[in-house]
């Protein structure tokens, strides 16, 4: 009975002709720390069904220290108005918390979008990836005051 149970992560979807078929994932996701960059990577396709998996990601990404991030776009296929959102938002957080949101090779597709939406112009794009190509400018500490509001540090 164990051995009929889909490995985890993965389901089956009836197709036409009433056979089951594995059901692929159309987004992936990656996050990786490197120092003081984290690197979010996506791929395939952000849309309405998945763009808040995205939005979370860069939430927790951006709601640590995180001085630079790094999204990693160059693998995306399909990019709808909700992945802009995640975009927005996460940026709007880390600027708050004196960090950096940097795109990354963003597939002609994400430029479009982001340049019919009025938004890529607010981004600060890089041609370049691995992180290492990232102008590095040295990262000012953040430290919360009393009343929680994050505040940038003189040292």
């Amino acid at each position: 009975m164990l051995e009929d149970l889909p490995a985890f992560g993965r389901h089956h979807v009836p197709t036409a002709s009433g056979a089951w078929r594995p059901d692929e994932p159309i987004m992936w996701l990656s996050c990786e720390v490197h120092g003081d960059v984290t690197v979010v990577s996506v791929a395939g396709e952000v849309d309405l069904s998945n763009a808040h998996l995205l939005t979370e990601l860069l939430e927790n990404v951006a709601g640590v220290r995180a001085p630079l991030v790094v999204v990693h776009l160059a693998e995306v296929t399909f990019f709808g108005a909700h992945g802009t959102e995640a975009l927005v938002r996460a940026r709007r957080l880390l600027n708050r918390r004196g960090g950096r949101l940097v795109l990354s090779r963003p597939s002609r597709v994400v430029r479009r979008v982001l340049d019919l939406t009025g938004t890529l112009a607010g981004f600060e794009v890089v041609s370049r990836f691995p992180p290492d190509a990232v102008d590095r400018r040295p990262a000012r500490p953040v430290a919360p005051d009393t009343a929680g509001v994050v505040e940038l540090s003189d040292s």
